[in-house]
């Protein structure tokens, strides 16, 4: 943990801290990309033409607006833009979810997600330290529309309004990530359809209804962060709210808030709902989904004991799209009280027979895919109040430049067959049905482009080792006499 130094009386504590993340994690800006029109497909994976990317070459190829607004040849133009995404998944739906990204293009995790998971925890912490009595009494002060019923709720907890509310003294800052960071997945919408809950299908979206084969499902696309992903976080609390006497006669909060305390709130809120969900899964999966269970367990094995030191250092949290109803909104609720929170708002429950249609709420789960197997919840992340910033703070595009070039420039040396002038690299990718291929350069930086009319094919697939010169053609770099060495 880094904290900011200050001198004389502390104003503000601010914490510089380690996003780890722990299962793919998508966090959405509200864009959905267009096949044929942002991204298109083929057997060998998704190429995604950013619209700077689209825009810049338009303009200096204006010959190929009309192709672009030929619906038919338009695919085969977006193949030709470089500078492009390259996802190896194709995507089998007619959209991607994006995910959000800044002014200059660049990925990050918003602080307000963040705060927002947050807030979900210290709420639940302090909602549980009201007696029942006051509880049953809130909850039948909700309010009329489902989008502000839990505002009551809310000023009770963590105060009347933005001025006392609690949250005032944290500010969570943005992560910057990196476009290497994401990756697209496959999700399926998993659908209870036993009221005992022993029995799931996977949710066709369109027809509204639910099948065993997954191959009857809609699969929803998505970019997001992969597993392993570190980045630098910043949290700060406002220690003159905390802890000032004059703050204290007005608002209250000395003594409520602490990184420590938020900490352990946040392992004893994640491990209730990893939990439930595995309660969940245990019932209605009859053995077949073993390996999503197996990574919730290993989630679970993360936890730091409770009412230990390790427990104040570093916490799990779940945010971003997919986390579901019960951990953003309905999570403090007891069965007899979510019974009548849903009777009153029509979630899932039949007004004309006054009654509810499925015992079990909510119940569907949203479940990302490796391959063909059920793989991970999404949305979960570690955040470490004591790793090394230093360490976190060195990009993984550096390690992956070091590893290139200290590894393969030792092979190549002793081969003696890369001539003066050219350079070393892997290739990345190959688009057989498209006529090139793309070099990762030892020297590292983006993937380069080369044409299959400019390389020697013998042996090239993907993984290879070859050595090529660079040139630039119509302000672009690419890769020729690309050849295979040993």
């Amino acid at each position: 943990m880094e904290a900011t130094p200050h001198t004389g009386r502390r104003i503000a504590e601010q914490v510089q801290a380690v996003l780890e993340v722990l299962t793919p994690v998508h966090v959405g800006c509200g864009i959905r990309w267009q096949r044929n029109l942002d991204f298109v497909v083929d057997n060998e994976g998704t190429y995604v033409i950013p619209e700077h990317f689209l825009m810049r070459y338009l303009q200096e190829h204006p010959e190929s607006l009309a192709d672009f607004e030929d619906e038919q040849r338009r695919a085969e133009l977006l193949w030709e833009i470089e500078g492009g995404i390259e996802y190896e998944l194709p995507c089998r739906s007619r959209e991607i979810l994006v995910f959000v990204r800044d002014g200059n293009g660049q990925p990050y995790v918003p602080g307000s997600s963040l705060k927002g998971a947050l807030r979900t925890v210290i709420f639940r912490h302090f909602w549980e330290q009201l007696d029942q009595g006051r509880k049953q009494q809130l909850l039948t002060q909700t309010g009329k529309k489902r989008e502000w019923a839990a505002q009551p709720l809310v000023r009770e907890v963590l105060g009347r309004d933005p001025n006392h509310d609690l949250l005032r003294v944290l500010a969570v800052f943005d992560t910057p990530v990196h476009q290497k960071d994401l990756d697209l997945y496959r999700l399926f919408i998993l659908n209870l359809t036993d009221p005992g809950g022993g029995r799931y299908e996977w949710r066709n979206v369109p027809r509204r209804r639910s099948f065993s084969d997954i191959r009857e499902a809609t699969p929803v696309y998505a970019e997001m962060l992969r597993p392993g992903t570190q980045g630098v976080l910043s949290l700060r609390l406002d220690r003159f709210l905390l802890d000032d006497e004059r703050a204290e006669r007005e608002l209250h909060f000395r003594g409520k808030l602490s990184l420590e305390q938020l900490a352990r709130w946040a392992n004893r809120h994640a491990r209730h709902l990893l939990k439930r969900e595995q309660a969940f899964l245990e019932q209605c999966g009859n053995g077949r989904l073993q390996r999503l269970l197996d990574s919730i367990d290993s989630l679970v094995q993360l936890i730091p004991a409770e009412d230990t030191p390790e427990e104040g250092k570093r916490f799990l949290l779940r945010l971003g799209w997919s986390s579901g109803w019960r951990s953003m909104t309905g999570d403090y609720l007891e069965e007899e009280n979510l019974n009548e929170i849903r009777k009153k708002y029509g979630l899932n429950y039949d007004r004309n027979k006054n009654q509810l249609r499925f015992p079990v709420f909510p119940k569907t789960r949203k479940i990302v895919f490796d391959g063909e197997e059920p793989s991970w919840l999404a949305g979960w992340v570690q955040i470490r109040l004591d790793a090394d910033i230093q360490q976190a703070k060195k990009s993984a595009s550096e390690v992956d430049t070091e590893a290139r070039s200290s590894r393969p420039q030792m092979e190549i040396t002793t081969s003696g067959d890369v001539p003066q002038d050219y350079e070393t690299g892997v290739v990345h990718n190959l688009k057989l049905s498209k006529g090139y291929g793309t070099i990762l350069s030892d020297k590292g930086g983006e993937p380069i482009r080369f044409d299959f009319a400019t390389a020697d094919m013998t042996g090239l697939e993907k993984g290879a080792r070859v050595r090529f010169r660079l040139v630039k053609e119509e302000n672009q770099y690419r890769a020729v006499d690309v050849k295979k060495v040993n």
